[in-house]
C-alpha cells in the first residue's frame, strides 16, 4: 500500500517554501519519505518529513543558508587546487616561467641587501643598558643673517656645565672625534681613528674590556680589539707604549671587546682621555665652536620633555657667554638615543648616522631593479593572454567568479616570486661570500624580525607584480572570448605590452647611465690633478718639527725635485680658525694650512693676484698669508687685486697681510660648498714633509731609499709615508662598491634582455604561419628577417629616444649636488647607448634569423 506524508507539511511547503526551487524540493522530500518509511517505519517517516519540511521554509532555509559561505574561495581545497594549477602553468610555459624566476631571483639580492642594512640603521647602538634613558645633545646654529645650520655637536664645555647646573641628570659625557691620527709601535704605523672621552663615557655606554683599565691619566689609550692584533698581534698589549708624532708617548692600559662597529655610531680605534685633547694644541673655544659630541644619562623618571625645557634656559645662558661679537646664537634640544639612527633630517658633523631621506633613496634604487623583472612577468603574463583567455572563458561558463579568477591569478605570482626568493637568497650568499660590501653589515640582532620582512616583502611584490594581468584576465567577458573576439590592450597604436617593453628598455638605459655618471665622477675626483697636482708627490709624516738636517739628506736624492711642508696634506678635513677685517667684527669661519713656499708651489695652485709665501728657514711664523678667492669675497676686501697688502685678523689675536690670492680649488671634498682658506706660513705646525718627485721615479726604489735616511734620524720610529695620488685614489674609488655597481648595471641590463627574449619568442612563434606563407608566396629570407625585427628596433629606438634626455637630465641632477665635477660625460653615455642598443638587436636579429630558417613545409602542413 502506497504511503503518503502529512497533507499539512506539504501545504505548508508549497505555501512557504522558495518557489523556484519547490518543486525540485518536495520530489526530494518524497523520495526520502519513502526510504524512511521502508526503513523506520511510517510514523519515524512522518516526524522526518514534517521536521525537514519546517527546515526548508523560506525563514528558516534563509538563516539556515547563511552559516555557508557564499563563495569557496578561501577554503583549503580550492587554495590547494589554485597551487597545482600555478605549478603545472608553471612547467607547462617552461620558457616564461624560467624568464620570469630568473629576472626576479637576480633582482632580489640588491633589494634584500637594502633592507637588511636599514634594519641594521635601526639597531644602532641598542646594546647599551638602560638606553632609554640615554639622550644626546643637538645644536641649532643661527647666524646673524638668519641662516639655520642643524649641528649633531655641541660646545665642549657643555656637557661638564648642564651635569653641575641641573638636577635630574645621572650622567653626562663629552667625546671628541678625531680621524687623523697617527699611532707607531716602532715597527708597525697605523692611521687611526681616535675618540677622546671622559671616564663617564664608559658608564653611560656598554663598551667591556677584554683586558686591562679604562683610560683615566694623560697619555693613556685603550685600543679596540682590532687595533691591538694589528699592532702586536698575540702578545699582550697592556704597559706597552705606542707613539704619536705630534703628542708624544701613550701608554696602552686596556683592551676592549670585539664590537660590531658597523652598528655604532662610535666607530674608532683607538679611546684617549678627554683631558689630554683640551690641554693640547687642538683645544677648542669652549663655547663657539661644535666639535663635541655631548651625551647624557638622565635620572629614573625623568621626561625628555622635561630636560628640553631646561636646554632652552641653558640656550639663553650659553648665547650669554658667546655675545653679540660671536655674530651667532646657539639653541640646544634634546635627541633620545633610539631616534640617533636614522636621522629624520640631516645634521652635520654626523659621522656614520644615515639620515631617513637618504635611505630612501637608495632602497629606491634598489627597488628600480625589481620594477623591471615585475614588468618582465606583467609583459610575458599578458602576451600569454591569448591562450589563457579561453581558459578564464570557460571556468566563467562554469561558474568561477571573477574574485575567483584574480585570485587564482594572484596564487601563480605570488608563487612565482617565492620560488625567486629562495633562488634570490642563494645568489644573495654569494654576494656575502664573494663580494665585500663596505656599507652593508650582515649581523642582525632580529633575525626573525629580518626573515618576516623578507617574507612580507616578497608577498607584496607577488601581489603587485601579479594584480595587472590578474584584473585584466579576469575582466574577460565569456562570449567574447569564446567567439574569439578578445584583443590586448593597447594605448593608441602601441600596444600595451609594446609599451611595457619601452618604459621596460628606458628604465634600464637611465640606471645605466646613472651608473655610468657615478663612475664618471668617482674617476674624476679618484684621478683629479686639476684643483691641484697629485701625481708624483710623496707625504711623509713627521714626528714633531722638521729636520734640516734629514730633509738636506732628501733633497741629495736624484729623484727628488723640491721638498715642501704643510699642517695636513690635501684630502682631509682642516682645522677652522676666525678671520675678520678688524678685531671688533664678529669672526668668520676659515680653514686654515701652516705651509711654505714650496709646499703652495708643489701643489701647483693658481696664483691669480699678488705672490706665493716667501721663502724662509725662519723657526717662527711670519705675519704673511696667502687666502683664496672666497676668502676675499667673504672678508669683501674687493677685487683679488685690491686685496694684495690689506690686513686681516686671525683668531682674535694675530694680524696678518695678505700677499697672495689663490684661485679658488677643492682641498678635501667635492661636495660642500667653497670655503675661505687661508695660509701661513707656521713651522711649529708642521706635520707633513710633501716631496715632489721626478715622473718616471721607481716608487718602491725611492720609498726604500728615504727608509733608510729616515732610520739614520729616527731609529726607533718606522717611516709613515704615503703617495697622494694613491691616497686620493683609493679614498675616492671603492672598488668593492664600484664592483656591486657593476653587477647592478648588469643585472639590470640581464633582466630588460630576458624579458626582451620572452616577448621575441611569443611573437615569432605566433608569427610562424606568417613567416611559412611569406616563404612560399616568394620573399627572401632577408626580407622576412627584416619585416619581422622592425617592430623590436622601433620600440628600442623610442626607448633610446626618451632615454638619452633623461639620462642627461639625472647626470645634471647629480652634478647638482657636487660643487667641483666634471660636467656630464655624453661620451660614456653613448658609448653605454650603443652597448645597450648594440647588445639588443643582436638578440632580436638572431632570434629574427632562428624563425626565418624554419621549413614552410612543416609549418603550413596541416593547412
Amino acid at each position: 500500500m502506497a504511503h503518503t506524508p502529512p497533507r499539512w507539511a506539504r501545504t505548508l511547503l508549497r505555501w512557504w517554501a522558495d518557489p523556484n526551487t519547490s518543486e525540485e524540493v518536495e520530489g526530494d522530500l518524497l523520495e526520502l519519505y519513502s526510504h524512511w518509511v521502508a526503513t523506520v517505519g511510517q510514523r519515524k517517516a512522518n516526524w522526518k518529513y514534517t521536521l525537514n519540511a519546517i527546515k526548508l521554509l523560506r525563514p528558516f532555509a534563509k538563516d539556515k543558508r547563511s552559516q555557508y559561505p557564499t563563495t569557496y574561495l578561501y577554503s583549503p581545497t580550492m587554495i590547494r587546487n589554485y597551487f597545482k594549477i600555478a605549478f603545472r602553468n608553471a612547467l607547462k610555459y617552461k620558457l616564461f616561467s624560467f624568464i620570469n624566476l630568473l629576472g626576479l631571483s637576480l633582482a632580489l639580492p640588491s633589494a634584500l641587501m637594502a633592507l637588511i642594512q636599514i634594519v641594521s640603521y635601526y639597531e644602532y647602538d641598542n646594546f647599551h643598558q638602560e638606553s632609554d634613558r640615554i639622550v644626546r645633545i643637538i645644536t641649532d646654529e643661527k647666524q646673524e643673517d638668519g641662516e639655520m645650520t642643524h649641528w649633531a655637536s655641541s660646545p665642549v664645555a657643555l656637557g661638564k656645565y648642564i651635569k653641575e647646573k641641573w638636577a635630574g641628570i645621572e650622567q653626562s659625557t663629552t667625546l671628541v672625534r678625531d680621524s687623523k691620527w697617527v699611532l707607531s709601535s716602532g715597527i708597525k704605523t697605523k692611521n687611526v681613528r681616535a675618540i677622546y672621552t671622559d671616564a663617564a663615557f664608559f658608564q653611560v655606554f656598554h663598551f667591556p674590556l677584554e683586558k686591562g683599565s679604562y683610560p683615566v691619566e694623560a697619555n693613556t689609550v685603550v685600543l679596540t680589539h682590532e687595533t691591538a692584533e694589528w699592532f702586536f698581534k698575540e702578545v699582550n698589549p697592556i704597559g706597552r707604549i705606542l707613539e704619536h708624532p705630534t703628542y708624544g708617548g701613550f701608554k696602552v692600559v686596556g683592551v676592549l671587546k670585539p664590537f660590531n662597529q658597523q652598528k655604532t655610531q662610535f666607530r674608532t680605534d683607538v679611546l684617549v682621555p678627554l683631558a689630554g685633547y683640551l690641554s693640547g694644541g687642538e683645544k677648542t673655544k669652549e663655547w663657539s665652536e661644535l666639535k663635541a659630541h655631548t651625551f647624557v644619562k638622565l635620572s629614573k623618571g625623568r621626561s625628555i620633555a622635561s630636560f628640553n625645557k631646561q636646554l632652552g634656559a641653558t640656550s639663553s645662558e650659553v648665547n650669554k657667554l658667546l655675545g653679540t661679537a660671536a655674530g651667532k646664537g646657539l639653541a640646544f634640544q634634546a635627541q633620545a638615543l633610539g631616534e640617533i639612527s636614522p636621522s629624520e633630517k640631516e645634521l652635520k658633523n654626523d659621522p656614520y648616522v644615515q639620515d631617513v631621506r637618504s635611505i630612501y633613496i637608495n632602497f629606491g634604487f634598489q627597488l628600480i631593479i625589481l620594477v623591471l623583472a615585475a614588468l618582465n612577468y606583467i609583459n610575458l603574463t599578458l602576451a600569454r593572454s591569448m591562450n589563457r583567455s579561453r581558459e578564464v572563458g570557460v571556468r566563467k561558463v562554469a561558474g568561477a567568479t571573477k574574485s575567483q579568477i584574480i585570485f587564482q591569478f594572484l596564487t601563480e605570482s605570488v608563487l612565482i616570486s617565492y620560488l625567486a626568493l629562495g633562488m634570490g637568497l642563494l645568489f644573495l650568499w654569494m654576494i656575502k661570500t664573494f663580494i665585500h660590501v663596505s656599507w652593508l653589515t650582515w649581523e642582525i640582532d632580529h633575525w626573525e624580525y629580518l626573515i618576516l620582512l623578507f617574507l612580507g616583502f616578497n608577498f607584496i611584490l607577488g601581489i603587485i607584480a601579479g594584480a595587472s594581468p590578474s584584473l585584466v584576465l579576469s575582466s574577460y567577458q565569456p562570449i567574447k572570448v569564446l567567439k574569439g573576439s578578445v584583443s590586448p590592450a593597447s594605448f593608441g597604436k602601441i600596444g600595451f605590452r609594446k609599451s611595457l617593453i619601452i618604459v621596460q628598455f628606458t628604465i634600464a638605459l637611465v640606471y645605466i647611465f646613472f651608473i655610468g655618471h657615478a663612475y664618471h665622477q668617482i674617476a674624476y675626483m679618484a684621478n683629479d690633478n686639476e684643483n691641484y697636482q697629485r701625481e708624483n708627490r710623496l707625504n711623509i709624516h713627521l714626528t714633531g718639527t722638521p729636520s734640516e738636517r734629514f730633509a738636506a739628506e732628501v733633497s741629495t736624492v736624484k729623484e727628488v725635485e723640491k721638498i715642501g711642508y704643510t699642517s695636513l696634506s690635501f684630502g682631509n678635513t682642516p682645522p677652522y680658525i676666525g678671520i675678520k677685517n678688524t678685531k671688533n667684527e664678529a669672526p668668520k669661519p676659515a680653514f686654515f694650512y701652516a705651509a711654505d713656499h714650496q709646499f703652495i708651489d708643489n701643489m701647483g695652485l693658481k696664483i691669480v693676484a699678488g705672490k706665493n709665501l716667501p721663502e724662509s728657514k725662519s723657526e717662527t711664523a711670519l705675519p704673511l698669508v696667502v687666502v683664496n678667492q672666497k676668502t676675499v669675497e667673504h672678508l669683501r676686501l674687493g677685487a683679488d687685486q685690491e686685496a694684495i697688502g690689506k690686513l686681516i685678523v686671525l683668531n682674535d689675536t694675530v694680524s696678518a697681510t695678505i700677499v697672495g690670492v689663490v684661485a679658488n680649488f677643492c682641498h678635501y671634498d667635492y661636495e660642500h660648498k667653497i670655503e675661505p682658506v687661508v695660509f701661513q706660513y707656521q713651522p711649529a705646525a708642521f706635520r707633513v714633509m710633501c716631496v715632489k718627485t721626478s715622473p718616471a721615479t721607481d716608487r718602491a726604489s725611492l720609498e726604500a731609499t728615504l727608509a733608510s735616511l729616515w732610520e739614520k734620524h729616527h731609529p726607533y720610529v718606522e717611516m709613515n709615508a704615503s703617495w697622494l695620488d694613491t691616497d686620493m685614489y683609493e679614498r675616492y674609488y671603492p672598488y668593492e662598491d664600484m664592483q656591486f655597481a657593476g653587477m647592478q648595471s648588469i643585472v639590470i641590463f640581464v633582466v630588460a634582455i630576458l624579458g626582451l627574449i620572452g616577448i621575441l619568442t611569443y611573437s615569432l612563434e605566433k608569427r610562424t604561419k606568417e613567416i611559412g606563407i611569406r616563404k612560399v608566396i616568394g620573399a627572401t629570407a632577408e626580407e622576412v628577417m627584416r619585416l619581422m625585427a622592425a617592430d623590436f628596433i622601433k620600440l628600442l629606438s623610442i626607448a633610446a629616444v626618451v632615454a638619452v634626455p633623461l639620462g642627461v637630465a639625472v647626470g645634471l641632477y647629480m652634478n647638482s649636488y657636487l660643487v667641483f665635477h666634471n660636467g656630464v660625460s655624453y661620451f660614456t653615455m653613448v658609448a653605454l647607448l650603443l652597448l645597450v642598443l648594440g647588445v639588443s638587436l643582436a638578440i632580436v636579429g638572431y632570434f629574427s634569423w632562428r624563425a626565418v630558417q624554419t621549413n614552410p613545409a612543416k609549418t603550413l602542413k596541416s593547412e
